[in-house]
């Protein structure tokens, strides 16, 4: 099947009437097949402020989008055979070893058990570790996040060193492998990548992916001369209070906390460069060069969570109705959520196809069997305003012909 580029016009023509009617103040969105990019385009205002129109090579926060990416990273190491996916976590941080696990009680003494066994590597990749973000507010062991600073960030002057000695000082919030529940696991990841490879984890993941695939604007923080070229995220106030921005300040120098799981700035052009890469098995553009292998990928797609449960079996929580919808069709890969039956997800969808979203409602998804990524750049917080997962695969899959 083959994408009709004219059909993806209603993509646009869409998106401009969310900008039109005052829900976003832009979005970019790019589509590509096996690689070559067959609609791209941007509308709105990247900054309201100055008028700075949005394009489709504006910086923007990844935000979660940036797990996507540290998996990957992370997965070069397994294929160079320096770590393994049942390796425990506490062959490289040592004081894991020692994790407690939540039984019940309040937050200020709550009751524990010790680990029934290790948390081990494929429970990071796969959010199946136990560990929490203090943000979900849904659980006993978040308010120890919050109460230890750990809400929606870490503390100020805290590192990826000192933030994952306090993680794992927390209960789990389950015994590791047992549930799912998305949290700090990958920035976990991003710290091991440090230990195992020996570099910080900006210099590896811009070695290691970055580079190689020629993301130039793609870093864990925006050069000073480039901030023009960033786009705000807003929020919505109120019905008729409009979008206000949230504010946040730009990293201009490598950040003191390095965030495998949120901390990425990124470009439109740069991600779908990287979907790319993995729609292509791993490939590098038209050369025979690889980040990873084509095997790899199609790991990294496949539901690796146990008795190949799905994410409505009760076996996991997510705080954002517009996932909840879809949580009985989906499984969980290595940093990847994947369609196992897309009739009962109600949206149009196919087996196999592989996508997340991040905070900011910038959302992409992957169909292996068409060759097809999309992804789209709404900028708004948060991610549950508007059904962007639905309305993004509509207008992508009525085009095929």
């Amino acid at each position: 099947m083959q994408l009709d580029a004219d059909r993806l016009s209603a993509f646009g023509e869409y998106f401009d009437r969310q900008v039109l009617d005052g829900q976003i103040s832009g979005w970019t969105g790019i589509v590509s097949q096996h690689g070559e990019v067959k609609y791209a385009t941007a509308g709105g205002l990247a900054n309201i402020a100055d008028g700075t129109p949005m394009k489709t090579d504006s910086i923007f926060r990844a935000w979660s989008l940036s797990k996507a990416m540290t998996s990957v990273a992370f997965m070069t190491l397994v294929e160079k055979g320096l770590v393994a996916l049942n390796d425990p976590v506490a062959d490289y941080l040592p004081s894991y070893a020692d994790l407690r696990v939540y039984r019940a009680g309040m937050a200020e003494s709550p009751l524990t058990e010790g680990l029934l066994e290790p948390m081990r590597i494929w429970h990071l990749l796969t959010h199946t570790s136990g560990l929490g973000y203090g943000s979900h507010q849904s659980h006993a062991v978040d308010s120890l996040y919050v109460g230890a600073g750990y809400a929606l960030g870490v503390p100020e002057g805290v590192d990826l060193v000192g933030a994952t000695e306090a993680w794992g000082s927390f209960p789990l919030r389950f015994q590791p492998g047992t549930a799912w529940n998305y949290g700090v696991s990958t920035d976990v990841l991003g710290r091991i990548i440090e230990v195992v490879s020996g570099k910080r984890l900006d210099v590896y993941m811009k070695e290691a992916l970055f580079e190689p695939l020629g993301l130039k604007d793609t870093a864990f923080h925006v050069e000073p001369d480039q901030t023009h070229r960033y786009a705000e995220i807003y929020t919505q106030q109120g019905e008729s209070d409009g979008l206000t921005p949230l504010g946040l300040p730009v990293d201009t120098d490598v950040p003191t906390f390095l965030s495998g799981g949120g901390g990425i700035y990124t470009s439109a052009e740069d991600y779908i460069a990287f979907l790319g890469m993995l729609v292509n098995g791993g490939r590098i553009g038209s050369t025979s060069d690889h980040v990873i292998s084509p095997l790899t990928v199609e790991s990294m797609r496949s539901n690796h969570l146990p008795g190949n449960a799905t994410l409505g079996d009760g076996f996991g929580y997510w705080p954002v109705p517009a996932i909840n919808e879809v949580m009985k069709s989906v499984g969980f890969g290595l940093g990847f959520m994947t369609m196992q039956t897309p009739a009962e997800s109600h949206i149009l969808s196919r087996a196999g196809e592989y996508s997340w979203l991040s905070a900011s409602s910038t959302n992409f998804f992957v169909d292996p069997t068409t060759g097809v990524a999309a992804l789209v750049v709404p900028q708004l917080f948060p991610s549950r305003t508007l059904p962007i997962m639905n309305r993004l695969r509509q207008f992508v899959y009525q085009s095929y012909r």
